[in-house]
């Protein structure tokens, strides 16, 4: 006998009822099993059980899991149906940390995800600041990287600098790396003005260099020593006479940058005082030679070849200037009628002149109009004679036209 149907459904008792009980020659299965099938060789305890696709079997009511489905022999039909495995609702995966990706996991029969180090997430090496360097601790995937700033260095420019080291901060400066920090923890930086030596010699100034820490000395003057050691500084285009030496005469010309003292002295002529109409000596204009009017020398127009200064300016070349010299007829005599002696004087003065123009240089560079009068003639002309004291001479004063002009 072997196992075909359920006996719970199928349970006759008939004519061939006591064919169960009957024994034939041939083989059997044990006590308490039954052939599971004609073409089968196994014994099964039981009939209730379902046949599997594998050739195997499995009792009734048991259930398994299969192809990721959960499978079970019923029961009643003794068939084996299957459904899709129902999986568990997972908590939401977090992969928050640097490096870190969600992939799915294969293993099992439900979905899952997990966490896992992809290290071409991770961020680059930094590179730190000067004054700075770079901690390294590992995190979960990646190494975290810190910048600390580093005890007793200074920093200028990108340049890292001990303490008590020299920092070229600025030239005008000695700047020195301190051991004093700031609210932040920085070493900061002490810096002192360098001193300039701002003397200068007779003659010079002292100006400031654009872009220099320091100025220089720069010759303003030019420096006149006389033979008593004593100085004196001139500017450029100015004459300057010693006092008590009118007849020497220092100028200070400027030519490329370059200073330059001329020094004039004035040799004057033999004086005598016997060849001079009495009372007509006197000193020339400029202070340095005795002059007069010699005897039998006529009112005449005279010539000197001078330097024309005005305003700080001068002419580049002399200039003849004209005077009225010469003896003019004088006399005494006594009148009956005025019962006193009159006197008869005549003055050797102008009798025609002309205005003339010169051109003056001045230093800043302009040039002066100067306009003067020039003495065509000359002649005795009557004037009053006084009792005491010279004759008095007759100043016309020269008019001065002020149209610069810059070279």
């Amino acid at each position: 006998m072997f196992c075909r149907y359920n006996y719970k459904f199928i349970d006759a008792v008939n004519e061939f009822s006591a064919m169960t009980n009957l024994t034939l020659e041939g083989c059997y299965c044990p006590k308490g099993t039954t052939l599971l099938s004609s073409s089968s060789n196994k014994c099964v305890p039981t009939c209730e059980l379902c046949h599997l696709k594998n050739g195997k079997w499995t009792k009734a009511n048991e259930s398994w899991t299969e192809d990721c489905k959960e499978c079970i022999c019923e029961e009643h039909t003794l068939q084996v149906t299957c459904r899709n495995m129902s999986c568990p609702t997972l908590p939401p995966l977090s992969c928050d940390q640097e490096g870190q990706v969600k992939v799915p996991e294969t293993a099992g029969c439900c979905p899952k995800e997990k966490c896992e180090c992809n290290v071409k997430l991770c961020p680059p090496v930094p590179s730190c600041a000067p004054g700075s360097t770079l901690h390294t601790t590992m995190g979960v995937c990646c190494f975290k990287y810190s910048c600390t700033v580093k005890p007793d260095v200074c920093v200028f420019n990108n340049c890292e600098y001990q303490v008590g080291h020299t920092v070229p901060v600025n030239p005008c400066e000695k700047c020195v790396c301190t051991n004093q920090t700031d609210d932040s923890n920085t070493v900061q930086i002490a810096c002192q003005r360098i001193p300039c030596d701002t003397h200068c010699p007779l003659g010079y100034e002292y100006q400031n260099v654009p872009g220099q820490c320091c100025g220089k000395c720069v010759q303003t003057s030019c420096v006149v020593t006389l033979q008593n050691n004593s100085t004196h500084t001139l500017k450029p285009g100015t004459i300057w006479t010693p006092p008590g030496n009118p007849c020497l005469k220092f100028e200070c010309v400027k030519i490329s940058n370059q200073f330059i003292t001329v020094e004039a002295k004035t040799i004057c002529p033999f004086f005598d005082p016997s060849e001079c109409i009495p009372g007509t000596e006197t000193i020339a204009p400029d202070g340095c030679c005795r002059v007069c009017i010699p005897k039998g020398h006529p009112c005449n127009v005279s010539t000197t070849a001078v330097y024309m200064e005005s305003q700080g300016c001068r002419s580049k070349e002399r200039v003849n200037v004209t005077s009225c010299s010469g003896a003019c007829g004088t006399s005494t005599f006594y009148s009956a009628k005025m019962k006193s002696l009159q006197h008869t004087c005549s003055c050797c003065q102008e009798v025609a002149t002309s205005e003339r123009e010169v051109q003056l240089s001045c230093p800043n560079n302009t040039e002066l109009t100067y306009t003067y009068i020039h003495i065509d003639a000359c002649g005795c002309l009557k004037t009053e004679c006084s009792t005491f004291g010279h004759s008095n001479i007759a100043n016309t004063k020269s008019s001065i036209n002020s149209r610069r002009r810059r070279r």
